[in-house]
């Protein structure tokens, strides 16, 4: 800072004015006039020093510049001559500050300078201090509370990304020999203008089928509701063809996801609308290449899935089509339904993160609500990553959103088949729900609107399966790819697997069912409750010791006991368990054995417990 107003600005070497001023009185020698000060942002007032080079007879004279206070460099005037440097006004109190020379020539030294020197060594020092304090506790605190050990790379570094952006990360790769085919059906055409929110405007409507490299005419399928609040998303954009293309080359089924009108062009009644109509095209469906023609009685299986908001509008399509096939608590010999061609019935349902109620109200979207937790080890991340407001804020937001599903018909919020999280005995009970299996994330704010549906379900009869992944967020399945990290995300590949599985599991079970002559779905004949499984991350050091791998494989198996099917062991898998390799023999002669046992107990009542009312269950025979 002693180099005075040498470094205070330049301008004054030409006498020019650069928005300050100097000036010079002196020859080429002086660095006290040659760079004159200069106020950057032309407000702040100038301090003058001044100097003078007695060799050169040379006076130079510059102003301070305050931006260059950020730096310490607050200084006056420069002093004469290149040799002779004046001194500096480096707290902008002083005009300038007198040099004092040394007996050599040429040599110069500032008292305030040098005590400059010595506080900002002292404040290095200190700052080095401090980070070496800092880098020792933090590796203490990693010592005692080892959060790689409690949380995956892979997951840490999602984490960390869709909280810069709740956008970011979906899957970007389809799986290899995946066909996609465009099918424009009649009357489905819809438009997307300003009032649309979806990012994919103009005409809408066109359907999407994937099709994996083994699909035939007796391979099942599938009807997969798009996400994204009704209001976004297509069934080629926002990820949704790299996970229809995942689950089509587990499952072996024929994907179709239809491109239904969003809000606010569509609501509630139009969408259920287009839904059914997209249902009972694929239960008949030629499937372009394939050219099929359904055999009566060989019907290819047929499901139905979804995830968030489509899985919200999935699940009630399963609960219209109960209730309007004449399943009701009062008891029937068999099933009337009348929405689906040739007498169709679904054969099983797949919901990833489901949302079901539409009052928004469950207990999680508190007690998962977002947080971030500061302490000596750093920040940590809780709760629901995508969803990151207020609880209250959430509500709102979530309300209003339903609010637009719904339309001008609010009491369609809490409608037990348009909300299906208020479904009861009628909606539930009496038979007529396929098996369903739910994946949810054990983080997210809707995490109630799948457990407290599965429970009821469950309680009257129907197979339910229910994967709790703890510490996941909303819809990770779709993030399987590790949200760019390199390695995969377990948990996401787990859920994809198992429905691969779920799918191709339930299908023999169904095949078998119409072999014997037996209407589909079973039902049971005592309330029962979901198979639930709570899903830790087998990924990480240590796992191994209180959760072996082939323990989860175990839980995997055990999941479809119900629908009386066993399973070989794993083959091997690089991103953690693999998906359990099913045995077609023994899948035909389990469900053979269950549906057999089904025919036995023909007609037979089970009466609860006082406390709940009685549900009669029909024996499912033709």
């Amino acid at each position: 800072s002693s180099w005075g107003s040498s470094w205070g600005g330049k301008g004054g070497k030409d006498g020019k004015d650069d928005r300050g001023k100097g000036y010079s009185k002196g020859g080429t020698g002086s660095l006290g006039g040659a760079f004159g000060g200069r106020d950057r942002d032309g407000k702040e007032p100038w301090v003058p020093g001044r100097g003078r080079n007695p060799d050169l007879e040379n006076e130079g004279s510059g102003r301070g510049n305050r931006w260059f206070s950020d730096h310490d460099d607050r200084m006056g005037g420069g002093g004469g001559g290149d040799r002779d440097r004046g001194g500096s006004d480096r707290d902008r109190d002083e005009p300038f500050v007198r040099k004092r020379r040394d007996a050599s020539p040429g040599s110069w030294k500032s008292d305030k300078f040098e005590e400059l020197i010595v506080e900002r060594q002292k404040a290095k020092e200190d700052e080095e201090r401090k980070k070496q304090e800092e880098k020792e506790e933090k590796s203490k605190n990693s010592a005692l509370y080892p959060y790689k050990v409690l949380i995956s790379d892979t997951v840490s570094f999602c984490y960390n990304k869709i909280i810069n952006d709740s956008s970011c990360c979906l899957d970007q790769q389809m799986d290899a020999g995946v066909r996609r085919d465009i099918v424009r059906r009649n009357r489905t055409e819809w438009f997307c203008g300003k009032s649309c929110y979806s990012s994919t405007k103009g005409r809408r409507g066109d359907d999407a089928f994937y099709f994996p490299e083994s699909a035939d005419c007796d391979s099942p399928r599938l009807l997969w509701v798009h996400g994204g609040s009704w209001e976004y998303g297509s069934p080629t954009t926002d990820g949704y063809a790299q996970l229809a293309s995942k689950i089509a080359t587990r499952s072996g089924a024929v994907v179709m996801l239809p491109d239904y009108p969003l809000a606010p062009q569509g609501n509630y009644s139009v969408i259920m609308d287009h839904i059914l109509h997209a249902l009972r095209y694929l239960a008949t469906a030629r499937l372009g290449e394939l050219a099929c023609e359904p055999a009566a009685g060989k019907r290819a299986p047929l499901f139905i899935g979804g995830d968030s908001a489509g899985g919200g509008t999935a699940l009630s399509m399963v609960l219209k089509l109960k209730l309007d096939g004449g399943w009701n608590p009062s008891g029937i010999d068999t099933s009337i339904p009348n929405e689906l061609p040739n007498g169709e019935i679904l054969a099983g349902a797949v919901f990833f993160s489901p949302w079901t109620n539409l009052r928004c109200d469950s207990p999680d979207y508190y007690f998962n609500s977002f947080a971030r937790i500061v302490g000596a080890g750093g920040g940590v991340y809780t709760g629901d990553l995508m969803f990151r407001g207020h609880p209250y804020q959430n509500l709102d937001q979530f309300t209003a959103n339903a609010e637009s599903y719904v339309g001008t018909n609010s009491s369609l919020l809490t409608d037990p088949v348009a909300s299906p999280f208020f479904a009861g005995e009628r909606e539930l009970g009496g038979g007529g729900l396929p098996p369903m299996h739910f994946s949810v994330g054990g983080s997210e704010s809707i995490l109630g609107d799948s457990l407290i549906f599965a429970q009821k379900a469950a309680l009257y009869g129907a197979d339910i399966q229910l994967d709790v992944h703890v510490g996941m967020w909303h819809d990770f399945p779709m993030y399987s790819e590790g949200c760019g990290h390199g390695a995969e995300l377990w948990q996401a590949i787990r859920v994809l697997n198992k429905t691969g599985m779920f799918i191709k599991k339930v299908a023999a079970a169904r095949r078998v069912a119409l072999d014997f002559g037996l209407l589909w779905p079973p039902a049971k004949f005592h309330p029962g409750t979901p198979q639930t499984s709570y899903v830790y991350d087998l990924t990480r050091d240590g796992t191994e010791q209180w959760f072996p791998k082939a323990l989860d494989t175990a839980t995997i198996q055990m999941s479809y006991i119900d629908i009386g099917l066993s399973a070989a062991p794993p083959a091997s898998a690089s991103s953690g368990p693999s998906v359990v390799v099913v045995a077609a023999a023994s899948s035909v002669l389990g469900a053979a054995l269950m549906l057999a046992m089904q025919a036995l107990a023909a007609r037979a009542w089970v009466r609860r417990s006082p406390e709940v009312p009685e549900v009669k269950r029909p024996l499912l025979i033709a």
